[in-house]
């Protein structure tokens, strides 16, 4: 017997959107700091690495705001951004140590 596709719905929007908001900004965030820890950017806002980064982590943060409501729930999708953010940061405090 195969078992039927679970259907996408909205019933926890708040939830999800909650997430994508605190846990998909807060990983953005991480990303951007872990590519700039990477890549050498240094403080100058004017520079073409810190304008590559401040671009990058707004046009990922619209994609998690836009597939946040992929999850098929509200519990799934703090779970899967919210340990994405602990991994990440836990990555950019791992290479700030490091260096």
């Amino acid at each position: 017997m195969t078992k039927l596709p679970q259907t996408l719905d909205n019933r926890h929007w708040i939830a999800k959107v909650s997430a994508a908001i605190l846990a998909g900004g807060g990983m953005t965030f991480a990303i951007m700091a872990v590519l700039g820890r990477l890549i050498g950017a240094n403080g100058d806002p004017r520079s073409l690495s810190a304008q590559a980064l401040m671009w990058l982590t707004a046009v990922l943060w619209v994609l998690v705001l836009g597939t946040c409501f992929l999850f098929p729930t509200g519990r799934k999708a703090w779970a899967v951004l919210g340990g994405g953010c602990v991994v990440l940061w836990s990555l950019f405090l791992l290479l700030r140590a490091l260096s």
